[in-house]
């Protein structure tokens, strides 16, 4: 039977490698994207001349709720999906004595609220044996951060997901995926996440086809729901 695949967020990074993880793996894949239109370019043509698998871009502001309501749609009429990767964050420094909520509704809109119409959307649509994977952070087993808002959005998203998985079972599968450290954020390098990765248990900084396994895992495994990975050397103990 022919799978899709919609990934958020799909045009670089993380997002990216799992396109072509699941374009390996024969999958039709919806690319999101917000604003990279070049990037998502670059990965749907790779995914179709290298993979030879259907492969569809999809723009969305989620900032824009009827972006979002619209997006399960504008994909379901291309090909039908049987998963879901709510990959799509926006992380940045701000503080709980920040004036206004600009911040909060900006971060709970696009880490929160999206996956959470998303997932909606697509449970209405999908049939049996579906799946969906939130990719959260390992710091939503931390309280103190530079990144208040974000780290907040991030908790609700978890929260979320062991919810939804009783909500949905057993039709439909919901699981997490708490990355560490796999790559520098924007301004930093290799050496930056080097070092900090010393702080850690593993000692060691992590890489992409450790997300890339977790989620292997979560699609092979039948018996598996409601769980979050942390795919983070141990971080978040």
């Amino acid at each position: 039977m022919e799978k899709g695949v919609l990934i958020t967020g799909a045009s670089d990074r993380i997002g990216k490698s799992l396109a072509i993880f699941f374009a390996k793996k024969h999958y039709k894949v919806a690319i999101h994207y917000a604003k990279s239109l070049e990037k998502a370019q670059i990965t749907q043509n790779e995914l179709i001349k290298i993979h030879g698998v259907q492969c569809e871009l999809f723009q969305a502001d989620f900032d824009n709720e009827n972006e979002v309501h619209e997006l399960i749609d504008r994909v379901n009429a291309k090909f039908s999906i049987n998963c879901l990767i709510n990959n799509a964050s926006d992380f940045y420094e701000n503080s709980f004595s920040d004036a206004g909520t600009a911040h909060l509704r900006h971060f709970f809109d696009v880490n929160f609220k999206a996956p959470y119409i998303l997932s909606k959307k697509f449970s209405q649509l999908a049939g049996n044996d579906a799946l969906i994977i939130n990719i959260l952070d390992t710091n939503i087993r931390k309280n103190k951060t530079k990144y208040f808002d974000y780290l907040l959005s991030k908790k609700f998203l978890e929260v979320f997901t062991v919810q939804l998985a009783v909500e949905l079972a057993p039709e439909i599968r919901v699981n997490g995926i708490a990355p560490g450290i796999i790559l520098p954020p924007p301004g930093k390098d290799k050496e930056y996440i080097r070092r900090i990765a010393q702080n850690i248990p593993a000692k060691q900084a992590g890489n992409i086809e450790n997300i890339i396994m977790a989620v292997d895992y979560l699609i092979n495994n039948q018996f598996v729901t409601g769980e979050i990975l942390f795919v983070d050397g141990g971080e978040h103990l």
